[in-house]
């Protein structure tokens, strides 16, 4: 196994690992240092059943259920879909996932199942370098907030998925990395439906303004998915976003895992 940076600030490629293997605790710990370095890690090749690509990511941390029920696996719920139909709508905004819950996901990991001819990239930005990018009034303006966070008026949300994940959750806007002692910019734009101290008129704006200095171009990382790809991002100091320009009517469908975190702080 062989760890090979995509670039300075984010991203790098496992070469020859089959993760149906068991892990020995040499690699666990090599693929945990380089996950912590890296903040995307690519793994190619990979031909996992729902059951081995859960295990699989296993070895990272726990693994925890989806907030809408109805696109996880029937065989496997630990797997839930990503695709471009069914109503599953579009996550091209640069996000980081399931801030509605008290205790996020640390991790996201997608697996390419099938895909269309061409398109369908999904994009991934340090939000170390995000946070380091902001000018100083940005800074001095979100120093101590905190966003409240709720799932979004989406059809696609159940009242049984609403009820499992109430929300109402507070996060720090600067999070400090649980492992690295690093802080990032942590928000998910539409799930953070009010901010500590913001007029709500004002709370979108003042995220989207965020982005729009935080996301650099030398810290992002676009990942032109291939057969059997597996991609695993930090959650905590990365945020990503997919580009939906496939050819009309072809499918995209990626199993998504995501395993679970620290409340953030």
């Amino acid at each position: 196994m062989r760890i090979q940076p995509l670039s300075e600030y984010i991203g790098a490629e496992v070469i020859g690992l089959d993760l149906r293997a068991p892990l020995t605790e040499n690699q666990k710990a090599t693929l945990n240092e380089a996950f912590l370095q890296h903040i995307v890690l690519v793994l190619r090749d990979q031909s996992l059943t729902g059951e081995q690509y859960r295990d699989g990511l296993a070895n990272f941390g726990t693994p925890m259920r989806q907030h809408r029920e109805k696109y996880n696996l029937e065989a496997c719920p630990d797997v839930s879909i990503v695709t471009n139909r069914g109503g599953f709508g579009k996550a091209d905004m640069w996000h980081t996932d399931h801030t509605n819950h008290e205790n996020p996901p640390k991790i996201t990991a997608l697996y390419a199942v099938e895909l269309p001819s061409s398109g369908g990239a999904t994009w991934f930005a340090n939000m170390y370098a995000g946070l380091d990018a902001l000018t100083p009034s940005q800074r001095q303006q979100i120093d101590g907030l905190h966003t409240i966070n709720n799932m979004e008026a989406n059809p696609s949300y159940s009242a049984a998925d609403r009820q499992r994940a109430p929300g109402g959750v507070r996060h720090p806007i600067v999070r400090t990395h649980p492992q690295t002692g690093r802080k990032s910019l942590y928000f998910h734009v539409t799930k953070s439906q009010a901010i500590d101290g913001i007029a709500h008129a004002e709370v979108r704006p003042l995220l989207e303004s965020l982005l729009d200095t935080a996301i650099q171009p030398h810290a992002v990382y676009k990942h032109i998915w291939q057969p059997g790809d597996l991609v695993m991002a930090d959650n905590r100091c990365a945020m990503h976003r997919a580009e939906h320009d496939y050819p009309p009517g072809e499918y995209r469908l990626l199993w998504r895992v995501i395993l679970a975190g620290d409340k953030p702080v």
